[in-house]
């Protein structure tokens, strides 16, 4: 939970569990209509059926009974941020209410989400320190608790507002240092506060053996596009940030705060991007969900259903998308009361179900697709729907050119290039295309890629690469921190598009 300036939508339908028990000779049974198998009565056992956690954000002062019975994780939602639990030399002090929250959690088999270490705002004593104090804090916090954290929020909201794909400016990305003066924060010399803070939490964690995932959380990043259709730019900053320290970052949080501000909106490619991020090697979750009613005109019944129905679905059909955290228990309760967008009404532990909560609770109830519709065919797998016999698997090259293992005479051998494959998440009208760059056994310093998009398609975003035209043939070249890759390794990009884009072969060269 962060800045004011944020706000966001959604949309959902009311279904009520389908169960109905019938005592058949002294035994209970179950009847179901959908799904068909006996459906679970709580958000907390149907998620966790379905291979995910459903969780909430809490104070000590709320730990009701239905804390446990409906919800599998538990964030605090202010008792560790570092304006609470942080002296000025990264200490640790005041911890008494996340400790209560850790050990409720424990004691009901709670999953836990660490919230937050290194964040601009609520920074308290630490607002302005240095990264080695920031590391001191970072390494107090994470072994006083260990592995009863389950996930941290190490780096929180580095991005700015209104879809500028930059980082902040605010303390502590003003530490950004660039030290050959090239202007890029990836390189290996500079210093880069988002970097350094994963690197000590993971030497942490290292050091002490424990479980805990590290993630990175932030907001308006949920969807591909954004309202009007344009390029979710923020997003795509945060993609180049989790694809570049891979090897430190476990998970992202999209917070997931929901209106109808143009940067909020529910997506259609909501779930195309989850899948991306995925794709990444990294677990997902919808870390902070609320959904304002100004999304559904105002409409807390089956208006506000179905856009918490579509939100959970997006993540259900993404296997590596674990977890969904509402930012509360009831609307009043809320940090932001007046939009009315969580799943329960009423308060003080006197709670009562919204239409969004039977929709929430049905759709975890279906469970994950067993085919779903992100789920494309390895790159080395022709298209299941069969392909044109003229069209090769995407790994394959052009049908003009051998395999690259065995090249003619007239080919270059392989160490002088590099290969292309294609992977594609499609839906009705859209897709999204992930490209794998694969240098030969020796290394490159630049790539073009080239493909031939099919008739009606279109490209209408791109991350990580530099393109050349929108129709038919279309380049893409490296920008400047993806174009070294090393021999046998790989480097990726994407793209999204409108229409069909089955059957693509791209071709590769290399500089």
């Amino acid at each position: 939970m962060g800045s004011s300036l944020r706000r966001r939508r959604i949309v959902s339908r009311t279904a009520l569990p389908a169960a109905v028990m019938l005592l058949v000779g002294g035994a209970v049974a179950v009847q179901s209509g959908t799904p068909a198998v006996a459906a679970e009565t709580t958000l907390r056992a149907a998620a966790a059926k379905a291979g995910l956690f459903f969780g909430t954000a809490s104070s000590p002062n709320r730990l009701y009974p239905i804390l446990s019975q409906e919800f599998g994780q538990l964030t605090p939602e202010n008792d560790m941020k570092p304006d609470r639990i942080a002296t000025s030399s990264g200490g640790l002090q005041n911890t008494s209410g996340a400790d209560q929250l850790v050990n409720h959690a424990q004691s009901n088999g709670m999953v836990v989400r660490g919230h937050t270490l290194v964040w601009h705002s609520q920074a308290g004593a630490l607002q302005g320190a240095s990264q080695s104090t920031l590391n001191t804090f970072i390494g107090n916090a994470i072994n006083r608790w260990g592995s009863k954290i389950a996930y941290w929020d190490v780096v929180n909201e580095s991005l700015e507002d209104n879809n500028t794909g930059r980082r902040r400016n605010q303390w502590p990305h003003t530490m950004n240092r660039d030290a050959n003066g090239d202007g890029d924060f990836f390189d290996a010399g500079d210093t880069d506060v988002i970097r350094d803070s994963f690197i000590r939490a993971k030497q942490v964690v290292q050091a002490g053996g424990y479980s805990t995932k590290l993630c990175i959380n932030d907001y308006d990043v949920e969807g591909l596009t954004v309202k009007g259709g344009g390029p979710n730019r923020k997003a795509n900053a945060l993609y180049d940030i989790v694809r570049t320290y891979r090897q430190y970052i476990d998970c992202v949080g999209f917070q997931s705060h929901f209106n109808d501000n143009p940067n909020s909106i529910i997506s259609n490619d909501l779930q195309a991007n989850i899948q991306r991020f995925a794709d990444l090697g990294v677990e997902v979750h919808l870390s902070e969900v609320d959904i304002d009613d100004d999304l559904s005109n105002n409409d807390i019944g089956a208006g506000q259903a179905d856009n918490y129905r579509k939100v959970v679905r997006a993540c259900l059909n993404v296997a590596k998308c674990t977890g969904i955290t509402v930012w509360g228990i009831s609307d009043s309760e809320s940090w932001r009361s007046s939009e009315r967008g969580l799943l329960f009404t009423g308060g003080n532990g006197n709670y009562q179900k919204k239409a969004a909560y039977y929709a929430v609770l049905d759709e975890l109830n279906k469970g994950r697709t067993t085919t779903p519709p992100t789920t494309t065919p390895p790159p080395t797998t022709p298209p299941p729907t069969t392909p044109p016999p003229t069209t090769p698997p995407p790994t394959t090259p052009p049908p003009t050119t051998p395999p690259p293992t065995t090249p003619p005479p007239t080919t270059p051998p392989p160490t002088n290039g590099c290969t292309a494959t294609v992977s594609l998440n499609s839906w009705t009208g859209g897709f999204v295309a992930t490209v794998r760059v694969t240098a030969g056994s020796a290394p490159i310093q630049g790539w073009n890629v080239q493909l031939t998009l099919p008739s009606g398609a279109a490209i209408t975003n791109v991350w990580s690469a530099e393109r050349t035209g929108t129709s038919g043939s279309v380049q893409f070249s490296n920008v400047n921190y993806n174009g070294s890759v090393a021999a046998g390794q790989y480097t990726e990009f994407g793209f999204q598009g409108t229409g069909s884009a089955t059957g693509l072969t791209p071709v590769c060269t290399a500089s």
